[in-house]
């Protein structure tokens, strides 16, 4: 067993397997080591089967629980992971959007030199290969982003509510103009989910440069005084030691790259010395500044048999299988969000924050589409969250849970968008072409349209849209919080770097996985040394 090699990457997910890709295409000899399984399963190709992995018994996704949130109920909030190759992009909806243009632009604001629109804008063109010819799109990148063309009648209807409320229809939500309705694109290619691992990995034939190890447990960084020389792992029933002979590469993500840090004595010293860890490098901000999407969900029921529901029952989802496992065709060959909306809460609102998510299913509480009743579902939320929370060790042991505390709506400012959102909601779903096909409101009830009663489902229905992100962000040397520079070195540490979600400074204003995949492009050139793509002043629309 080869325990040497030029670049180690921990985490398989989105992140990972790009870096793992560009690393070994440049002559690298690189390790990708993934705690879960191989992703060549039907439950992760089949887009219709994204549901299969968020039961509880699924092996592809960590389940991760939030602390007792104390502004909702207390209730404890799920936050589903991807274990898998792949990592989240082998789990998640497949909507696939950039955010905004000023999303980038506030982080280069945050201190985030180099990550500007201008600056990122080039790599969202390299990942990905759209059906829309623009030249704000790119047509030749790993991540195929296509639309479903012919709508059912509920997404159609939606499109038409939402110009019937006044708001606009854009054409291209990752082009000029993100506000208003829209088609949503999916990371679909050919029937097939076009996950990071479909679209960096098994894309290209056998790669001599590039070992895999799955089933392989990261247990903690090591270092050589302030030198991180690669990763302590529970492989094959054995402990080893692996050394990284150029870079040690942490993409674990939003939890796992801040728990290993602070598991290794990188991190907020008075914490770790609770758990007994000897801190080597004092870095406060490891686990904080965490913030991620919510959303709460109007749900409605209809008679007509026109929703995805029809679906489930035993004839036809035979014939989806036969559809999909001979042809990769049909309604299981694609997602299950093909519209959604990007809107304003306030007219002194500059770019929107607040998003819907349009589903044509009538879901149980769990998420699990139910064959008996007809209907649709539209998950609204703030986009950009001033709420901010943390990640902490339980314990000293890597397989102990962690304590997340994402701390949601903790500040009025999330509450009044957050009430905005479902205000906007309530009222596209009142509009004439939706309205026509109602026959219940199941959630949150036509008695509830304000004051305490929407509060309080707020509080009791309100849940992630699974986004989260921040833990170990980036910033300048003169910020105490920043975890890595600009080019994602962990600070006070030699041989380092944190590549994933958890660097952003602050969340974009949409779906974080093309985001997620963009950052582990730029920083792939990063770590090469090699000049970053040329920066490119794409405009963009935007409010006064």
């Amino acid at each position: 067993m080869n325990t040497e090699f030029d670049y180690v990457i921990a985490g398989a997910g989105s992140a990972g397997c790009v870096l793992a890709r560009r690393l070994s295409d440049a002559g690298h000899q690189v390790l990708l080591l993934e705690t879960g399984p191989s992703d060549k399963s039907w439950i992760i190709r089949m887009p219709a089967g994204l549901r299969s992995a968020f039961r509880p018994t699924s092996k592809y996704n960590w389940w991760y629980y939030t602390e007792e949130q104390k502004h909702l109920n207390h209730r404890r909030i799920q936050q589903p992971r991807g274990r898998v190759l792949g990592g989240s992009s082998s789990i998640n909806g497949m909507t696939w959007l950039r955010g905004h243009p000023l999303d980038y632009d506030r982080w280069q604001a945050e201190g985030a030199n180099g990550w500007s629109w201008d600056d990122c804008a080039p790599y969202f063109r390299k990942i990905e290969s759209s059906v829309v010819n623009s030249r704000h799109r790119g047509q030749n990148g790993p991540i195929r982003a296509q639309r479903q063309e012919q709508l059912s009648p509920l997404n159609a209807a939606f499109l038409e509510a939402g110009q019937q409320a006044g708001f606009p229809l854009t054409d291209d939500v990752n082009g000029f103009q993100q506000e208003g309705v829209s088609r949503f694109e999916m990371s679909v290619n050919n029937g097939i989910r076009n996950s990071a691992a479909y679209g960096y990995l098994h894309s290209q034939p056998h790669n001599p440069n590039l070992t895999i190890w799955l089933g392989c447990q990261v247990q903690q960084v090591n270092l050589e005084g302030k030198r991180a020389t690669g990763f302590r792992v529970r492989y094959q029933g054995k402990t080893v030691d692996v050394r990284a002979r150029r870079e040690a590469i942490l993409s674990c993500g939003v939890f796992g790259s801040a728990q290993l840090l602070m598991l290794s004595g990188i991190g907020p010293a008075e914490h770790l010395r609770e758990h007994d860890i000897d801190c080597k490098v004092n870095l406060p901000g490891v686990g904080e500044n965490l913030q991620d999407h919510l959303e709460c969900h109007i749900q409605i029921e209809t008679k007509e048999p026109i929703s995805l529901n029809r679906e489930l029952q035993p004839h036809r989802m035979l014939w989806a299988g036969m559809q999909w496992f001979g042809f990769k065709k049909g309604v299981a060959s694609v997602n299950q969000c093909h519209v959604g909306a990007f809107l304003n809460s306030s007219p002194d609102t500059v770019h929107p924050d607040i998003q819907f998510h349009f589903f044509p299913v009538f879901f149980n509480k769990d998420w699990i589409p139910v064959s008996t009743t007809y209907g649709y579902r539209i998950g609204v939320g703030p986009m950009r969250p001033t709420s901010r929370g943390n990640v902490r060790l339980r314990s000293r042991n890597v397989d102990d849970p962690l304590r997340i505390d994402p701390n949601y709506m903790a500040t009025e400012e999330d509450w009044r968008v957050m009430r905005e959102a479902m205000r906007l909601g309530l009222e596209v779903a009142q509009q004439p072409a939706l309205k026509k096909f109602q026959y219940r409101e199941d959630t949150p009830g036509s008695h509830i349209r304000g004051g305490k009663a929407l509060d309080d489902f707020i509080c009791d229905d309100a849940a992630s849209a699974y986004h989260p992100c921040g833990t170990c962000k980036m910033g300048p040397d003169d910020d105490a919080m920043a975890v890595v520079n600009n080019e994602l070195r962990v600070r006070g540490v030699d041989h380092l770097r944190v590549i994933d979600a958890s660097v952003f400074p602050s969340v974009p204003s949409a779906n974080i996985n093309a985001a997620t995949i963009m950052l582990a492009e730029k920083a792939s050139d990063l770590v090469l040394g090699q000049p970053a793509l040329q920066a490119e002043p794409l405009p963009y629309h935007c409010r006064p």
